[in-house]
């Protein structure tokens, strides 16, 4: 395919100055494993788009919705069409699972998830924890931001702008589109590489998981103005990249407290899910085996059955990260459930 688009550009009717600059641009992106997009017809031809107008497109095509959080509050989510999520995660397969992202970064990456981060902070001695979240993690990250990781690939200003459109709305990243989690790990790619420096330098752990920050070292003399530092640090950082500390979500936890990591404990001990979880399934299934499923469905005025499901398949899930025997038996045993 490359080699073609080479010589198609070479039998073009351009000016040779035209086409060795047309040729070094395919080559740069080629070399980045990127697809080759020249302009915005290409692009538009490409997705099928009615016209170029890109932002009008892209309202038209999502609808939005709000969600409660469990914390009282609401998130705002935006469900794209097939059509617009067709080709959001076609730029997401094509092109941003081809840029690298830290290797503190634990959310939305292969082979890494809420148990490889909690795994980065234990120790064989009393430690601390110390973990904030971002407020408004995706809204934070505005378009213009995009559109640089595109234009840094290679992309031209139009290119770019068209891209940055077509997985943004209303001038920000946004819950709900596929191709959101990859570009806030890329955004972050510098956030992260300056808090492992910092990390390093003074002998702790770092990791990040989407909005979830998390620090950790060994509970030695000193170690509260240590944290005091990394607080200041985080802080700074914050500030230059626009984002915002979630103050009810900042945590230090520290001496015998229960060190929690993205919802799994962490100590000297290992890695275990919090027992509040195996409480909850198992009240669940009581209920559901005693009365039925639907019967404790109408009892409590729960949602409907699919999602009922999905919510108990969910923590087993959970689970069964840390714990696969345990999590296999509760799988079973949610499935020989009465589903009719």
């Amino acid at each position: 395919m490359f080699d073609k688009i080479l010589d198609n550009i070479k039998k073009s009717s351009l000016l040779e100055k035209e086409k060795e600059a047309y040729i070094q641009y395919a080559r740069n992106l080629h070399l980045k494993n990127s697809p080759i997009i020249f302009d915005i017809n290409q692009l538009v031809m490409l997705f099928d788009l009615p016209n170029d107008n890109i932002k009008e497109f892209v309202l038209e095509n999502t609808n939005q919705y709000t969600i409660s959080k469990r914390d009282g509050s609401s998130r705002e989510v935006w469900k794209p069409s097939y059509k617009l999520k067709t080709i959001q995660r076609w730029i997401l397969k094509n092109i941003l699972f081809n840029i690298k992202v830290s290797e503190s970064a634990h959310g939305f990456v292969k082979n890494k998830s809420i148990l490889t981060n909690a795994e980065v902070h234990q120790y064989n001695e009393p430690f601390w924890v110390y973990s904030t979240d971002i407020k408004d993690f995706f809204p934070s990250i505005k378009q213009n931001e995009v559109k640089k990781i595109f234009l840094e690939i290679g992309y031209t200003e139009k290119v770019s702008e068209a891209l940055s459109s077509l997985t943004t709305i209303n001038e920000s990243l946004v819950q709900g589109f596929p191709t959101s989690p990859m570009i806030s790990n890329i955004y972050c790619r510098e956030i992260d590489e300056e808090f492992k420096k910092q990390a390093n330098k003074l002998n702790i752990s770092y990791s990040r998981y989407a909005d979830d920050i998390t620090f950790s070292g060994p509970q030695k003399n000193g170690y509260l103005k240590l944290i005091k530092n990394i607080k200041n640090i985080v802080l700074h950082n914050f500030r230059e990249n626009n984002f915002l500390i979630n103050e009810k979500k900042t945590r230090v936890r520290k001496n015998k407290h229960t060190k929690i990591v993205t919802g799994i404990v962490v100590s000297q001990y290992g890695v275990r899910i919090p027992q509040k979880y195996y409480r909850r399934l198992n009240k669940e299934l009581y209920y559901c085996q005693r009365f039925g499923v639907n019967e404790h469905l109408k009892y409590h005025g729960l949602i409907t059955i699919s999602n009922f499901k999905g919510y108990l398949i969910g923590l087993a899930r959970f689970i069964y990260m840390v714990d696969p025997d345990k999590g296999s038996e509760y799988i079973k045993k949610i499935q020989k459930l009465d589903w009719e």
